[in-house]
């Protein structure tokens, strides 16, 4: 950040005010706050404390560099460097496109919790570089219990995704016997009829087996389904 932070230190941009966000509707396990890259500060923010219980001085840049849980370094620190030039490629306008990362960070008290975070461009300079961000963010400590960590990138207008990075473990991927057996009928080309016809059930019961298998692995499709599960060992 402290080198992109010199790369647009000189340039021109509009300000806009905070105002918009001092109604912003938030739930006592939500905060908000704008992240100025220029002049690497947190000019505002809302219900940081009553979240994290740090003051406005406390809630910095600073603070960000040694908050997150010690064992999430490595994948937090990858995560936030390839949201970041996917950040700079893009040059998207402001609330068009959300980077949205979820992970553990420390609270005042010292206890951790999993926060997700849902950013996008604020202010940006007259390049359409970005020159600012808000951040949205929410306790999902009691919703997600696994370490993982996750990035996803996702346009505001079609909603599509246009880039994710999914850390999967494979220790917590299970399947069962009949969809491992479905799995290598997939990998020799069979369709889901033709597996259906095999074991006498419908083609509904097949395709179900295979959603069960894209939720359990959190592929999109059965060409990922087939990568993760050979790269795994599974089949």
């Amino acid at each position: 950040m402290e080198k992109y932070a010199e790369q647009i230190r000189d340039k021109d941009f509009t300000r806009k005010s905070y105002s918009c966000f001092d109604e912003y509707p938030l739930l006592p396990s939500q905060a908000l706050y704008i992240f100025d890259f220029q002049e690497m500060s947190i000019p505002y923010q809302r219900g940081i404390e009553r979240l994290l219980g740090y003051s406005g001085e406390e809630f910095n840049f600073e603070l960000f560099n040694h908050w997150y849980h010690p064992d999430d370094h490595d994948r937090y620190i990858h995560l936030l460097k390839l949201s970041n030039e996917w950040a700079r490629k893009l040059k998207s306008k402001p609330f068009t496109v959300e980077a949205s990362i979820d992970y553990r960070v420390r609270k005042k008290d010292g206890k951790y919790m999993r926060i997700l975070r849902q950013t996008t461009v604020f202010e940006t300079c007259f390049d359409n570089c970005a020159k600012s961000a808000f951040s949205f963010i929410s306790d999902i400590s009691k919703i997600k219990t696994n370490t993982n960590i996750n990035l996803s990138l996702t346009d505001g207008n079609s909603a599509n995704v246009i880039f994710e990075d999914k850390e999967i473990n494979p220790d917590l991927v299970q399947f069962t016997k009949r969809e491992k057996e479905i799995l290598l009928k997939i990998k020799k080309g069979l369709n889901s009829q033709s597996i259906a016809d095999e074991y006498n059930c419908s083609k509904h019961t097949i395709d179900t087996h295979r959603r069960n298998m894209l939720r359990k692995s959190a592929c999109k499709n059965t060409v990922e389904l087939l990568g993760f599960c050979t790269q795994q060992g599974v089949i």
